[in-house]
């Protein structure tokens, strides 16, 4: 992915479109999936955690 795609997509999360939350929830589920295992196992809860704390508050980043 080129970095002004990243950027637009980034953009439009920000903006408020879910469908591009849900392409930054794709590109980033590997790096999700390793902060969501406790023990070696994944954790669903803690998954579902991270995703909502990143939908909460990707309004906030500023680009």
């Amino acid at each position: 992915m080129k970095p002004e795609e990243f950027r637009r997509i980034l953009e439009e999360a920000i903006a408020g479109s879910h469908e591009a939350l849900e392409r930054i929830f794709e590109l980033y589920d590997p790096l999700i999936n390793k902060h969501s295992r406790v023990n070696g196992k994944l954790d669903e809860d803690l998954k579902q955690y991270i995703l909502i704390h990143i939908a909460l508050n990707i309004s906030k980043f500023d680009i």
